[in-house]
This record gives structure tokens, sequence and C-alpha cells, in this order.
């Protein structure tokens, strides 16, 4: 259908990528009306006027079907004219299918109010973002960005790019990279114990929410890695974000795990344990309320120490 509506296309505006970026935008913007005229004609097709009566229905599945192709072929012409492919839209549409679907899943799920809460990080706690963010670095532009560098965001390694680190990022996220990581074993190991103690468990991230590539890749990812959780947030300040939540009043949460120095110190200077993963540029980290750890059984035994997990 699409490669129809394409071929259609090139007669009425030409081909995709011989268009300006302000043709493109403009052609955006007539199909967008278009089509919302094809779907106010629908609705005038029926009973909306409550002080309007007709004899006979107006609409009917004829009058449905072929508006509805009209209000589909304005949406595919515009597809078209970013030269958007099919493939790319049913893999968008799988993935905007895995959030819906997710999103409603977690809607379901009601914290009881007595429930111990941990909040948990996902970049480099349950997801291997240094490891896959550098892949992507030599791959795309032939840099090597150490992982163990005491540097929290690469500065050295993006210095060598001609671009804005935060262009860099943007790109990065643009190609899927969030869908693509691996998973740390341990912490996923880690959050099935919390689980099966009894734990409810918020997944807290300071990943873009408003990027709807990154949005739909991290529920995507969530759900591809059968990461147990019963919440997740989107948020640049968690400390505040935690103040703000029904947990907090309640004195639920009970720790944090975050690899970040910034949300660590926030936590841990607000009251809440925070169990770091110790990495090359967090060792540094010391506060009565953080707890650096190597691995599984080291967390697990410092949660059994503080009384957080029985044993």
């Amino acid at each position: 259908m699409m490669n129809c509506q394409k071929s259609y296309n090139k007669k009425i505006v030409g081909r995709s990528d011989q268009l300006s970026q302000e043709l493109k935008e403009k052609i955006t913007q007539e199909n967008v009306l278009c089509a919302h005229a094809e779907l106010s004609s629908l609705v005038n097709a029926t009973n909306y006027k409550n002080h309007h009566s007709h004899l006979e229905p107006l609409a009917n599945r004829k009058t449905v079907l072929y508006e509805a192709v009209d209000v589909v072929r304005y949406m595919m012409a515009t597809l078209n004219t970013w030269g958007i492919t099919p493939l790319e839209f049913e893999q968008a549409f799988d993935k905007k299918d895995t959030y819906l679907n997710k999103h409603y899943e977690l809607q379901q799920k009601k914290w009881d109010g007595k429930q111990p809460v941990a909040i948990v990080d996902i970049d480099d706690v349950l997801a291997n973002f240094r490891v896959g963010f550098s892949d992507w670095l030599r791959e795309k532009f032939g840099v090597e960005a150490d992982v163990d560098s005491k540097e929290y965001y690469f500065i050295t390694a993006l210095s060598k790019i001609n671009l804005n680190s935060e262009a860099v990022f943007k790109m990065f996220l643009d190609d899927e990279g969030f869908a693509k990581l691996t998973v740390d074993t341990d912490n996923l190991g880690l959050l099935w114990q919390l689980k099966h103690r009894g734990y409810w468990i918020h997944l807290l991230t300071a990943r873009p929410e408003e990027e709807l590539q990154c949005l739909y890749d991290t529920y995507f990812w969530i759900h591809q890695q059968n990461i147990p959780c019963d919440a997740i947030s989107f948020s640049p300040e968690k400390f505040r974000w935690c103040a703000k939540s029904k947990y907090y009043d309640e004195g639920a949460i009970k720790f944090a795990i975050d690899d970040a120095p910034k949300h660590a110190e926030d936590y841990a200077k607000h009251g809440i344990k925070c169990f770091v993963p110790k990495k090359s540029y967090n060792e540094h980290l010391e506060d009565k309320n953080i707890f650096l750890y190597k691995d599984y059984y080291h967390i697990t035994n410092l949660l059994m120490m503080q009384g957080l997990i029985e044993e």
C-alpha cells in the first residue's frame, strides 16, 4: 500500500529524496490538514449533535471504510514524503505496540502503600550503556572511547569528533542505540531476588522521555530483556522526583541503585541509602549512605548487613 501511494506521490510532488526540508514540511502540513478534513467528514456523518436528529443513519460501514482509506492514504503520503520505508513503519508500529501493552500492564499494578520500594537506575546498572555507546562510537566515527575512563561523559573521546556532544548523543538515540544494549546479568539477577522478596521495583532513569525514540526503545528493551519492574519513570533530578513521589512521605523507599556520582550523592545526602555498582568514574564516592559493590554476591551481602533483605 505504501509503495502504491509512493507511486502516486511522485506524480503529484516528485521524488522524496529531491524535496527540500521546507517543502517536506509544507507537504506534511497539507497532508495533515487534508486528513483532518476527512476525519471531520466522518464525524459529521454521525449523530454527534444531540440537538440534531436524523431519520436515517448517515454513517455506515462503507462511509467508515472509504473515509478511513482517505485518512490512511494521507498518512502514507506523509511517510513517503519523509522517505520512511514500510519496514521502518512496521518496526515503529511494533515498538509502539510494545510500549502501549507494557504501559497498560504497569498501570494495572497498584502499590499497596506498605511494600518496600527500591528505586533502580537503568543505564550502567541494568543496561551496559557505556559499552554499547563506546562500540557505536567506534563503528560510526572510528573513535575509541575507554569504558574504564574516569570521565563519566567520555569527554576526551567526544572531543575528537567535530560535533557537539549533544548532537552525537542524539545520533546514537536515533540509531536505536538504547534498544540494542546488552543486559548486566548480575543486576538483573538481583532484581529478580528483590521481586521474590516482596519489593516494589520502580525503574527511574534520566533518559530524555520527550524523545519518542528513547521512550519507546526503553520500554522495548525492558520487555525484550524481561526486566522485572512495577513502574517506570523518567527524570534528570532523581531525588527531587523521589521527594514528590507517593512513596516518600510513607518512608517506603528503602534504597536506590544508581551508578552516577551526581544521583548517588543526592540520594545519600538526603538520607536514602544508595548502592553503587563500582565503576572507574564513581570509585571515589564516600558517604555513610553510599555502598559500592562489585557483583551480585557483594551487593546481596551488603543488603543483608543493612537489614534490607533477610538472610
